[in-house]
C-alpha cells in the first residue's frame, strides 16, 4: 500500500499542507522540522511522486506541449465525437481544459467504444504510457464499459455514480436545482407546479430531482400535491391524462422539445396557457427557461480534485471518495411567463 501525505502527517500530527511544504524542501518550514518530516516519510517508505515532479519542471521551465505530464479523458458515446454534440459535456471538457492549460497539463483524449477497448485495456495502456490521473466521462453509449476496478491511476468522474462509488466525482447540484427551479416558480406566482420525467431520467442523478420535488410537494397545501408523471414507457395518451387529471399551472421537464409538441397537440400555448422549463437541457441565453448546468464549472474542479489526488500518491478506487456538486445558473427563456 502507497503511503500518502495523510499518512506521514498523521504520523506526526501535523496538518498535510506542511508535509507537502516540507518535502518540496520550501523555507516556509523550519529546517529541523522539515528534516524531521523527510526522515518519518523516508521510514515511513513514502516515494516521491515522479508525475508531480515532472509536472513542477514543466511549470518552471516552459517546455514544450508535447513534453508536458498528461493526463487521460475518457469518454463514453456512440462516436468517439458526440460529446461534441451534448451541451454539457463538452462544456465540462472546455472546463477541463481550462485547468489543465492553467496547471501546465496536457489532456489525452480516449474513446471507450472503440472496437475491442476496455476499462481493463485502458488501465493497462494508461499505465504503459505513464498517465496516472484519468477523468471518466460517462455519458451516452458504452459508459457501462467504464465499470472496472481500477488501479494504478488517479480518477475523477464527471456526473454519474454508476461508474463506482469509489470513485471521486463532480456534478452538477440536481437537489439544489430543483429547488431553486420550484422556488423561481414560486415567486412568479404557480402554486400547481408539475413533475414530467422519462423514468429513466431521475434515477442517473440518484433520484434528486424526484427527491427535491417531492419534498415541497408535501410542504405545499393539499389541493397543489401534484403527483409527479415518470412513465417508462413514455406516450401522448399517458402525458395527456395525467395533465387532465393533475391541471397543472408550470411544467419542469427534462426533453422539453417532446412535452411541447404534446401541449401543441392538446391545443395549449406556451408560455400562455401553461409555463414549461427543464432542469436538464436549458442553454445559456437559450430558448428554454431553467436550469443550466455549471457544467464548465464543474471541469475545472474536476482536474483540480485529480491532481490533489496525484499529488497525494492516491491511485484507483478510493475508501472516501469525495463527490462535489456545483449549482447551476437560471436562464429566463422564452418558455415561462414572469411577474413584471
Amino acid at each position: 500500500m502507497k503511503v500518502t501525505m495523510q499518512d506521514i502527517a498523521k504520523e506526526l500530527g501535523i496538518h498535510s499542507s506542511t508535509v507537502s511544504l516540507a518535502l518540496s524542501e520550501s523555507p516556509k518550514i523550519a529546517e529541523e522540522t522539515r528534516r524531521k518530516i523527510q526522515t518519518t516519510a523516508e521510514a515511513m517508505g513514502y516515494r516521491k511522486n515522479p508525475y508531480v515532479s515532472a509536472l513542477m519542471s514543466a511549470r518552471r521551465n516552459g517546455r514544450n506541449p508535447d513534453d508536458l505530464p498528461v493526463i487521460a479523458l475518457i469518454v463514453a458515446g456512440e462516436t468517439a465525437d458526440e460529446w461534441k454534440s451534448r451541451y454539457n459535456t463538452s462544456k465540462f471538457i472546455e472546463g477541463c481544459e481550462d485547468a489543465a492549460q492553467n496547471l501546465g497539463i496536457r489532456i489525452d483524449m480516449f474513446w471507450v467504444g472503440e472496437k475491442g477497448m476496455s476499462a481493463e485495456r485502458l488501465n493497462d495502456i494508461l499505465y504503459s504510457r505513464g498517465i496516472r490521473g484519468t477523468i471518466l466521462v460517462p455519458a451516452g453509449a458504452h459508459r457501462e464499459k467504464l465499470v472496472h476496478e481500477w488501479h494504478d491511476v488517479a480518477l475523477v468522474s464527471y456526473g454519474i455514480y454508476e461508474v463506482s462509488l469509489n470513485i471521486d466525482s463532480v456534478r452538477g447540484d440536481y437537489y439544489g436545482n430543483m429547488e431553486s427551479t420550484l422556488g423561481i416558480l414560486r415567486e412568479n406566482g404557480f402554486e400547481k407546479v408539475g413533475f414530467a420525467m422519462e423514468t429513466p431520467y431521475p434515477y442517473l442523478n440518484d433520484n434528486r430531482w424526484l427527491s427535491a420535488y417531492l419534498m415541497r410537494r408535501y410542504a405545499a397545501p393539499e389541493k397543489n400535491r401534484l403527483e409527479p408523471w415518470l412513465d417508462p414507457e413514455p406516450s401522448f395518451d399517458s402525458f395527456a391524462k395525467w395533465f387532465e387529471q393533475a391541471q397543472p399551472d408550470a411544467i419542469i421537464c427534462v426533453r422539453p422539445q417532446r412535452v411541447l409538441e404534446w401541449l401543441d397537440r392538446m391545443g395549449l400555448k406556451v408560455p400562455g396557457d401553461i409555463s414549461l422549463v427543464t432542469v436538464g437541457t436549458a442553454v445559456m441565453d437559450g430558448e428554454y427557461s431553467g436550469i443550466v448546468e455549471n457544467a464548465r464549472a464543474c471541469g475545472k474542479l474536476a482536474l483540480e480534485m485529480l491532481f490533489e489526488r496525484i499529488h497525494h500518491n492516491q491511485f484507483g478506487l478510493v475508501g472516501s471518495p469525495h463527490h462535489i456538486t456545483v449549482s447551476g445558473n437560471w436562464n429566463a427563456g422564452s418558455t415561462a411567463r414572469y411577474r413584471v
